[in-house]
């Protein structure tokens, strides 16, 4: 299966608005990038490393570290953190994806995720400013281990608060050509349960039945699987109708536990 690189003409043009607005990082931000490093740097393992970079397909450089280490590390870097404000969010998320090692776009994956709440701001144009920042970590460094936590649970929990803003949006990105955008939008509903807009999910579905891309054809098969706890009999009937639309793949995942 081939590796499905970024756009990065696209990817590089969107960081380069971003740092364009004349905004200079705020002492608060420089002092986490240099925590982490910090934390990082002493638990380098280059053996461990070698191995997460070729199970990653050569894409990203690592400290390393393991998950369970990263992540006690990060938790200990987080507790001396002082509260941010919007922009120092907006800063540090679209720092950390500049660095070269994966363990700090995992920070950063991880940080969005707890930061729902401040990312989404006071105004529509807040959330607009956030959805472009994560918009972004979607694009650039493109790979599944942060987006299917991005999709979710920071793109998806802005839909909840904001659906106004974030339907006009998630209807873009199912149409985009990025595979990692038309993937956020089929999974952002992931963990709704009973409150999945269930019209939504199986149009988006259709909308990306056609598509080739193995990531494209799993991720509705995981959305259809998940809505499947909720009404088995909807799922059942929806790729029974269209059997010959949707892929052998998204069939097998959807019905799994039929």
């Amino acid at each position: 299966m081939p590796v499905k690189r970024l756009n990065n003409k696209r990817a590089d043009a969107k960081v380069k608005k971003m740092k364009g607005n004349g905004n200079t990082l705020t002492n608060n931000v420089r002092k986490i990038l240099k925590a982490l490093e910090s934390a990082y740097k002493p638990h380098t393992n280059a053996e461990k490393a070698k191995a997460m970079k070729k199970y990653m397909r050569g894409q990203f450089e690592y400290y390393g570290i393991n998950s369970p280490d990263r992540r006690k590390i990060d938790t200990d870097v987080r507790k001396t953190m002082p509260d941010l404000s919007l922009t120092e969010h907006h800063q540090l998320l679209n720092e950390l994806w500049e660095l070269p090692q994966r363990e700090y776009q995992h920070f950063g994956a991880e940080l969005a995720r707890d930061s729902v709440k401040i990312l989404t701001g006071d105004s529509d144009q807040d959330l607009r400013e956030s959805v472009t920042v994560i918009e972004n970590m979607i694009i650039k460094k493109s790979w599944w281990d942060c987006v299917d936590l991005l999709a979710p649970r920071v793109i998806g929990e802005f839909n909840r608060i904001q659906p106004e803003v974030m339907g006009p949006i998630l209807d873009k990105w199912i149409t985009d050509d990025n595979i990692w955008l038309k993937r956020t939008a089929i999974l952002h509903q992931l963990f709704y349960k009973e409150n999945t807009n269930q019209e939504k999910l199986f149009r988006y579905s259709l909308a990306c039945a056609k598509e080739k891309e193995f990531f494209i054809r799993k991720a509705i098969g995981w959305a259809l699987r998940n809505q499947f706890r909720v009404n088995p009999s909807a799922v059942k009937k929806f790729v029974k109708e269209n059997d010959n639309k949707l892929s052998y793949l998204t069939k097998k995942e959807a019905l799994k536990h039929a």
